[in-house]
């Protein structure tokens, strides 16, 4: 999306003079479940998933050491938010076949917790520009859900059904391609410029012998 805002220069606002942004949509995603559960694909379940909410590393407490009068503070322990998924609900009920299925691998049938191993998986997110070229990658580490899907059966809402999972997250890791692009061209340049001025002091050095 591109967007022409205002820009303000030397003070003056100025209509004529604005900075063109391009701007990033919020519906240019996409999730990916690579993983088989229960006999059904993860990547057909990840077509239903109609939103993701999930926050980054959060700092809720800072360590905070006194030096007399004054106080420093220092980064704290990290944690992450859940990931909350919403799903709509097929008829063929493949969605809550698939969670149902994900949770029989934590407990057994006899109340037993299997290893981590057998129940946590990775889940994949990608944001993509509006050419269609991805610009972040997401990568959700250790997940496995915690909840069960909730239903909210009614004849006053005639809409679709949407199932909720709520997922447990060890790892969130984001790249962006276009920020690593980015970076590449930026030392590409200062390697440039450092080579130039080292050229530069070489041919002063000289000039003084």
């Amino acid at each position: 999306m591109i967007e022409k805002i205002p820009f303000d220069l030397s003070g003056f606002t100025n209509s004529i003079v604005r900075k063109t942004w391009l701007l990033q949509r919020a519906f240019n995603w996409q999730l990916v479940m690579p993983h088989t559960i229960n006999g059904i694909m993860g990547i057909f379940i990840s077509q239903y998933c109609q939103d993701i909410t999930f926050g980054d590393y959060s700092m809720n407490e800072l360590s905070v050491l006194r030096y007399g009068s004054q106080q420093r503070f220092y980064a704290g322990l990290e944690e992450i938010d859940n990931i909350v998924l919403k799903f709509l609900a097929p008829v063929d009920n493949t969605v809550i076949d698939y969670f149902s299925g994900w949770k029989e691998l934590i407990i057994s049938k006899e109340g037993y917790y299997f290893p981590k191993s057998s129940y946590k998986k990775n889940i994949y997110a990608a944001t993509y520009d509006r050419s269609g070229i991805q610009s972040v990658s997401f990568e959700f580490s250790g997940c496995f859900p915690k909840t069960r899907p909730k239903y909210a059966l009614s004849y006053s809402a005639e809409g679709l059904q949407e199932i909720e999972i709520v997922i447990s997250v060890d790892k969130i890791v984001s790249k962006s391609i276009i920020g690593g692009i980015q970076q590449k061209i930026i030392g590409m340049v200062g390697s440039a410029v450092g080579k130039a001025v080292d050229a530069v002091k070489g041919g002063v050095s000289n000039l003084k012998l």
